[in-house]
């Protein structure tokens, strides 16, 4: 099922993407509503990521267009942001978790000017709204994972974006980290923010998102959660490589999806 949109906050027609002649992506087509919270769901090697990197210009492409609030990334590259995942990023950079969170500023600020005392306070709030605030002097090579999760997740915030990419925001963090960060994209959503999210814990689809794109190289279903989440789908997009099927499918069927607090506090002996 591959649902379209009306004024879609990103189009993407005919996307293929190949490394080395390969393939990646084929033929890719929809439309995502403003607004939402969006997973991007898939096994590994899915080209779940290159989908985002492609998006935003990183990736070149071998066929096909992207649109987003119907213009050119060119047109509207100050609307949106881009979270990469934490293991891409150089974090020996002598940089402290402020100075990272002002360099989601830069893109507001034009060539050559240096931040003000707005863009400070905006960065100082950002940290705050993530639970770092006290960490702001702090190196980042010194933080923890999850740390500099938050304070990716803060420098995003800063960016005052309209349109949030994420690319594995809960790799590597711990359920106290990933239930603040889900809180934190609900909210922007709320606000009319459309944020679109790399996952592969399909245990917690159901509990974060409110539409849902199932991805195997091409695209197998993009939709509602509700709609597009079914045992059906997922296994058209994992096939055999997804172990636990039968398992998600009955948890599928029962309406039983536990989140992951839930389950940790489940697996803990009485």
């Amino acid at each position: 099922m591959i649902k379209h949109v009306d004024n879609p906050v990103l189009e993407v027609h005919d996307l293929t993407v190949s490394y080395d002649r390969k393939p990646v992506l084929w033929d890719i087509d929809l439309t995502l509503p403003a607004g939402k919270l969006i997973g991007i769901v898939g096994p590994n090697g899915a080209g779940k990521s290159t989908l985002i990197k492609s998006v935003m210009g990183l990736t070149p492409n071998s066929s096909g267009y992207v649109k987003l609030f119907d213009k050119d990334l060119k047109q509207v590259r100050d609307r949106i942001s881009y979270v990469p995942q934490r293991e891409s990023v150089d974090w020996d950079f002598p940089a402290s978790a402020l100075d990272v969170v002002l360099m989601g500023r830069y893109g507001k600020l034009g060539l050559f000017k240096r931040p003000r005392k707005a863009d400070r306070d905006i960065a100082l709030d950002s940290l705050q709204k993530v639970g770092m605030d006290a960490y702001a002097g702090r190196q980042i090579s010194q933080l923890s994972g999850g740390q500099q999760q938050r304070v990716f997740l803060a420098r995003a915030l800063a960016q005052q974006a309209d349109l949030y990419f994420m690319d594995e925001p809960f790799a590597g963090v711990d359920a106290a980290t990933e239930k603040a960060i889900i809180e934190i994209l609900r909210e922007m959503s709320a606000k009319g923010n459309t944020v679109i999210v790399v996952h592969h814990d399909l245990q917690s689809v159901t509990q974060y998102f409110d539409w849902v794109i199932l991805l195997n190289m091409r695209l197998v279903g993009s939709g509602p959660t509700s709609e597009v989440f079914t045992t059906e789908l997922l296994q058209e997009t994992y096939g055999g490589k997804l172990t636990l099927l039968s398992d998600v499918g009955d948890l599928i069927r029962r309406e039983r999806f536990p989140n992951r607090e839930q389950f940790d506090k489940a697996q803990k002996p009485k």
